[in-house]
């Protein structure tokens, strides 16, 4: 489950991996494709190693875009596949400030059509509101989320610090925090990340980084499902490349 600040600050410390736009049209194309060795959304662990590709479409102070992961490799044998839909707006405000609005729907291939209703229903939708600060130090961000579906609202909060370490490699440092509170369920939980980041072109870019979550509850992750036991910290690598144009 991607989480969609599209386009707030701090994508969810799940990818560290920047997206380039051109700058001198209202349209814009970013594409990218991401490995990671564990899928964790929101403190949780979905699958072990994940393939990650995304694309999405900017028009204005409009986004719409879709993005994939599907696991790979015999310890992600029952592990889902997943395909988000998502669209935003970043409403035009004055000084620094940011305010993002944006919808998403988690979609899961093997429960069955992509608007159907087999099985109970085939994924869920999601309403979001982010708020960023830019010229904050650490860039402190902001998000409330309500899943329409599962009726969970999530808060989350998330500062970054980026330090040059070249001409064209920075190092990315993150932290979020958030809780989830839904039907009959509830947690709270941190992320840390690092990423290091070479940026090739203007337009393309790669990154290489590192992961550690902790989780108020031993919250039953994908794990737990093969040996029984859910983790109450994750630890996971991921890399990736973008590119816009």
């Amino acid at each position: 489950m991607k989480q969609l600040t599209f386009a707030a600050a701090l994508l969810a410390a799940t990818t560290f991996a920047p997206t380039a736009f051109a700058q001198d049209s209202d349209v814009s194309v970013a594409t990218g494709f991401d490995f990671v060795s564990q899928y964790v959304f929101r403190g949780a662990s979905l699958a072990d190693d994940a393939i990650q590709p995304y694309a999405e479409v900017s028009v204005g102070n409009f986004t719409v875009g879709g993005w994939f992961s599907t696991a790979i490799g015999d310890d992600s044998a029952v592990a889902g596949d997943e395909f988000d839909l998502y669209a935003g707006y970043s409403v035009p405000l004055e000084g620094s400030i940011s305010l993002d609005l944006g919808a998403t729907y988690y979609h899961y291939p093997q429960g069955g059509d992509f608007f159907g209703t087999d099985n109970g229903g085939t994924g869920s939708y999601e309403v979001s509101a982010s708020v960023g600060f830019g010229d904050v130090p650490l860039e402190p961000s902001v998000s409330v989320y309500y899943d329409l579906t599962l009726e969970a609202f999530t808060l989350e909060g998330g500062v970054g610090h980026s330090v040059p370490v070249g001409d064209a490699q920075s190092f990315d440092l993150g932290l979020t925090v958030g809780l989830v509170d839904g039907d009959g369920f509830s947690y709270e939980w941190a992320t840390a990340s690092a990423a290091l980041s070479h940026a090739f072109t203007d337009d393309v870019s790669v990154y290489a980084g590192a992961n550690f979550a902790l989780n108020s509850e031993d919250v039953l992750d994908f794990n737990g499902i093969i040996n029984g036991e859910p983790e109450g910290s994750l630890f996971w690598l991921g890399t990736g490349i973008s590119a816009g144009f």
